[in-house]
């Protein structure tokens, strides 16, 4: 088979860039797995595949000492062996169960208060006369303010400094997601993790030994193994919590309703029942991930069809290809919330179906924390937003290549007495 060549798909083209899935279409037929000159590693993009490396004990993440910890620090993501197990387990209770149920009533409150203003604004609109629907940009006025705003208040940090957090988060993840090596998204990135340094060491340093309930101060008085985690780790931990659950769960929220949007019956049906929330976001998770790349490295040389991966080489795995690859789900490309091959009762956690957490023992931690902002968000817009359409005009078009979605989303509605 042959591995690198002029013909094989690059993920930095314009075709690539206006719709990925018939370039992914191409990878998994023809191109299973291929070294990629452009982001200088290996694709993979079937399923099978995929799973099988996410799970592998042969590989690691050795790759993000270099993609990742140059802005975040050393975290989770690219700990392997005892120290990942034992920071993963020192950081579950607060995603899970009790210390997520705690937490799921200030996620409604934060849901309600940014959603406040813009329904208020356009009842006096209709009111007045001057429109007899509401309009609103769910994705810039709701949807890209949630995650960041529930982490600030998880953290107890102040609302007057969202907008930091969301250019700190911004330029992170340019620099994560900047495959082509370009200057501006380093150098970006570089000054994102300088400033946030800055803000949040004398912050740890503050609450250290504190008698706070904010997840800073339980980080800081967490016992790891016999040991406190220092303030830099605790800094790491929370660099990739603003980063990783901000923009991730954002574009989740974006793609879940375009999708809906663009199938009404499926929509009405999330209407009348509410606990296909789950679902939708589950089939989103398949069908428009919010995050398309998974990196990773081989400890010893990996053979996948024929070809041989050498080690310490990167492997990118295209998730969003595999999620829609035809030998795993049943017609791929269609958007059905209610599929019987892609089980809802494990969609969030390490055995899922679709790869949009990624899989393995480096599945996402915060996968039930994103399900509740998912289900608390669309709750309050279902909520509120009676006959919900996109905007008279308006189609959405998805952008990106690490992460891809929406980055805005118009539509009308007709108020509710709830609003």
């Amino acid at each position: 088979m042959s591995v690198a060549t002029s013909e094989a798909p690059d993920i930095f083209s314009a075709e690539f860039a206006a719709d990925p899935h018939p370039v992914y279409q191409r990878m998994r037929d023809e191109f299973p797995v291929y070294f990629h000159e452009g982001s200088k590693s290996w694709l993979v993009s079937r399923h099978e595949d995929i799973s099988r490396i996410l799970r592998d004990k042969v590989i690691t993440n050795e790759n993000y000492s270099w993609q990742i910890a140059p802005v975040h620090g050393h975290t989770i993501i690219n700990m392997e062996g005892k120290e990942h197990s034992l920071h993963r387990r020192l950081l579950t209770p607060f995603f899970h169960r009790g210390g997520l149920e705690s937490f799921k009533p200030s996620i409604g409150g934060v849901a309600e208060e940014l959603l406040a203003g813009p329904l208020a604004r356009e009842q006096a609109a209709i009111d007045a006369g001057a429109r007899t629907r509401g309009r609103i940009d769910l994705e810039r006025e709701f949807f890209r303010l949630l995650p960041i705003s529930v982490i600030a208040r998880m953290l107890d940090l102040p609302k007057e400094r969202l907008a930091d957090f969301e250019r700190w988060y911004t330029g992170i993840m340019e620099f994560i997601g900047n495959l082509a090596d370009l200057p501006g998204p380093k150098e970006r990135g570089l000054r994102a993790k300088d400033e946030m340094t800055e803000y949040f060491l004398p912050l740890i340093a503050e609450r250290r030994g504190g008698d706070g309930t904010d997840l800073i101060t339980l980080m800081c008085n967490a016992d790891v193994n016999g040991e406190s985690l220092t303030d830099e780790e605790v800094r790491a931990f929370i660099s990739l919590m603003i980063t990783a659950g901000g923009e991730t769960t954002d574009r989740a929220l974006g793609n879940m309703f375009m999708r809906l949007l663009q199938h009404p019956d499926q929509l009405q049906a999330v209407y009348d029942d509410r606990s296909l929330i789950a679902d939708a976001f589950a089939e989103t998770l398949r069908h428009t991930p919010p995050v398309h790349i998974a990196a990773r490295t081989p400890t010893e040389d990996y053979e996948l069809h024929g070809v041989t991966i050498p080690a310490g080489d990167t492997i990118t795995c295209m998730v969003s290809a595999g999620s829609r690859d035809p030998r795993k789900f049943a017609d791929p490309d269609r958007f059905d919330i209610f599929r019987e091959d892609n089980d809802t009762s494990k969609a969030y956690t390490a055995a899922a179906d679709h790869l949009g957490f990624a899989n393995g023992r480096h599945f996402c931690v915060g996968a039930m924390l994103a399900r509740a902002e998912v289900e608390i968000g669309a709750n309050h817009v279902l909520d509120t937003m009676a006959d919900l359409r996109f905007a008279e005009g308006y189609e959405p078009h998805e952008k990106g290549l690490f992460t891809r979605g929406v980055d805005e989303l118009q539509v009308t509605y007709r108020p509710t007495s709830a609003s």
